[in-house]
């Protein structure tokens, strides 16, 4: 290290997350090639540039910052953290270069065939939106039909390493998943029974259909919305006709949903320009010092799904802003109390077991249920 001003080092705390060390090691590594300095590992999980020029020092500070918690992103300005560097340096064991391994390559070869045998009704979950009375009584007022993550990268096995093979995976799925819904047999197999409430299925932009000047006039709306199609936030916004895609899907009584808004993503958003039927808010602690009733003043509350509730803060945060719609674990247990206070069975089962029974898409999820309908419907009276 050089000591003299106009030089800052970089320490990193960059996470388990390979995809995101890579990205921030890129960073890192080009900025010691073009400016100078070293970059090295103190410890594991512990990264440090010893040295850039202090703007450039200062720019990913704030880059990195952005996709990491400040917590984990300390800027050292030179001479005056000197000492501190120095402490770093002559650990034992010493610091060494850091320099991470490429990925090993994931072969192309066996994924379709891996992805023909994975039983859909087994990487299915269906989850449950209600909302809460004056008592705190739950009534379903929505489904949702999504792709377990988890049991999709066990599904996959090492293909799940690559992002871009495992979001083909989950586009490959979502399509079957449609098709499915349109046969009878299969959709009340996912389902477990008749369609309880209206349907929010996850799809990607490209499983749409395309909207033309000629088509896009033809028939009306349908007076009623049994199916949502539901998109990822990045892949909605990417849509510029997306408002005349929901209102060709009216009429074939289809809606839109919007996922992923994060406590970030609502800064950034006009949340009232969204043209969609629901937009799904994922529930976290930071939202109650990000957001305020002035963001939503001018949205109706009725189009907010306040999802993933853990806890008693989410419902809170939720109310206080008049959001009517909840989903998440919280919701599954309180659906599952719910249904067990009503069933005459209930002796027979674990409050665990009735929740993963409701969640299950596969029959062999919801053996063991005595009244297998009051299970099919979530709620009993559900509409109620």
């Amino acid at each position: 290290m050089r000591p003299r001003d106009g030089r800052a080092a970089l320490r990193v705390a960059p996470g388990h997350q390979p995809e995101l060390q890579r990205i921030i090691f890129c960073l890192l590594r080009e900025t010691a090639d073009l400016k100078g300095g070293s970059l090295l590992e103190i410890a594991p999980d512990d990264w440090l540039l010893t040295e850039a020029p202090t703007p450039e020092a200062e720019r990913l500070h704030a880059l990195i910052s952005k996709l990491l918690p400040e917590s984990q992103v300390q800027l050292l300005p030179l001479p005056q953290s000197m000492a501190v560097l120095g402490g770093l340096l002559g650990a034992v064991p010493a610091p060494k270069f850091l320099d991470l391994p490429a990925p090993a390559p994931v072969s192309l070869l066996g994924l379709e065939a891996r992805l023909g045998r994975i039983n859909l009704a087994q990487v299915v979950a269906r989850r449950s939106y209600v909302t809460l009375s004056a008592q705190g009584d739950p009534a379903l007022r929505l489904q949702r039909l999504a792709l377990d993550t988890a049991a999709l990268r066990r599904a996959l096995g090492n293909y799940a390493e690559d992002p871009s093979l495992l979001r083909h995976a989950q586009s490959d799925l979502q399509e079957k998943l449609l098709a499915a819904l349109g046969e009878p047999e299969s959709r009340t197999g996912l389902l477990g029974g008749a369609l309880a409430a209206p349907l929010l299925v996850d799809m990607q932009a490209a499983l749409l259909p395309e909207v033309s000047e000629n088509n896009v006039d033809a028939g009306e709306a349908a007076t009623s919305t049994a199916l949502y199609a539901t998109l990822a936030l990045h892949e909605a916004i990417s849509l510029e006709n997306l408002a005349a895609r929901r209102a060709f899907l009216k009429r074939d009584a289809w809606g839109i949903a919007i996922t992923g808004l994060s406590a970030a993503a609502l800064t950034l958003l006009n949340l009232q320009a969204l043209p969609a039927d629901f937009l799904l808010l994922e529930w976290c602690e930071e939202l109650t010092e990000r957001t305020s009733a002035k963001l939503f003043a001018r949205l109706d509350p009725s189009r907010l799904i306040l999802d993933a509730c853990d806890g008693d803060a989410a419902i809170s945060f939720g109310l206080g802003l008049g959001i009517q719609h909840y989903g998440g674990p919280w919701v599954e247990d309180l659906v599952a109390a719910r249904r067990m206070n009503l069933c005459p069975e209930a002796q027979h089962c674990t409050r665990a077991e009735c929740r993963n029974r409701g969640l299950a898409a596969a029959a062999s999820g919801r053996m063991g249920c005595h009244m297998p309908h009051l299970l099919e419907a979530v709620l009993p009276k559900a509409s109620a």
